[in-house]
């Protein structure tokens, strides 16, 4: 598998970059991660759109303009020529000679395969609380420590997922957006996330079949939801069935959340044609 660095295309067993880049000495990159099938990137400009909204706050310069790093991706995907594959493009502060002071910026596209499979999370996932909450969540970081940290543990009580809450209010998960069902209204928080992709087009999704509420969520509220559901990038819908010891609904997924899934699956299939 070939992967691309800076403005080059290298093999991705001899991909390199410098000891000094700030990705490496200060946690200071940004990244964004969609889906191929073949060579259709289904929401392709809405990820784009977050990728150069993240670098525009922290102030990083991505080298490419729009429709380059686009062609860049689809030669990419045409060297390697995978069935399903993930990019990951990802943009570090550079170089630096103090190793704190950014300068010029590092950008790399990666594509390799996929792991999972959406519909390997259906059957229903674990989450455990962390009280925490993301420094400007709605800019995508590789800042992960807080979750990292505590994968042990969560390996340990076969978690999946970490679930963010913070003065009373949950947010997100990890890597996802979180969903509480309630007397048939679907509900997501407003507050400190990350503005999930799969999130707004479940969203769209959602609106033709339910009432959707967009809010703060307290905490004591997924304690008492019908059903709890999260959605990502790699995981499109996945059923929640407990969260630390507290087992959700009857323990199984959801009417709705699988009504939901199945939706969202053809409303995706529809995309790739």
């Amino acid at each position: 598998m070939n992967c691309f660095i800076n403005d080059c295309f290298v093999p991705y067993s001899e991909a390199r970059i410098h000891i000094s880049d700030l990705g490496l000495q200060r946690g200071f990159s940004i990244f964004d991660y969609f889906i191929a099938i073949g060579d259709k990137i289904p929401f392709f400009d809405d990820y784009l759109d977050r990728f150069f909204y993240s670098a525009e706050k922290l102030s990083l310069r991505i080298p490419l303009a729009r429709e380059a790093l686009k062609d860049k991706v689809f030669s990419l995907l045409d060297q390697n020529k995978p069935e399903r594959s993930g990019i990951k493009l990802l943009l570090t502060g550079g170089y630096s000679d103090d190793l704190y002071t950014p300068e010029k910026t590092n950008f790399l596209i990666l594509n390799l395969p996929l792991k999972f499979r959406p519909d390997e999370f259906i059957g229903g996932v674990k989450l455990m609380l962390l009280d925490y909450y993301r420094f400007n969540p709605e800019v995508k970081t590789t800042y992960y420590l807080p979750s990292l940290a505590m994968m042990p543990e969560m390996k340990k009580q076969g978690v999946v997922e970490m679930l963010y809450h913070h003065n009373g209010l949950v947010s997100e998960t990890t890597r996802a957006n979180l969903f509480l069902v309630k007397n048939e209204t679907l509900i997501t928080p407003s507050e400190g996330i990350l503005k999930g992709i799969i999130r707004k087009h479940l969203l769209k999704v959602a609106g033709a079949m339910m009432k959707t509420d967009i809010r703060p969520v307290k905490l004591g509220e997924v304690f008492e939801a019908d059903e709890i559901l999260i959605s990502g990038t790699s995981k499109h819908v996945a059923p929640v069935i407990a969260i630390g010891d507290v087992q959700i609904g009857n323990g199984q997924p959801g009417t709705i959340t699988r009504g939901l899934a199945d939706a969202f699956r053809q409303y995706y299939l529809e995309q790739l044609k």
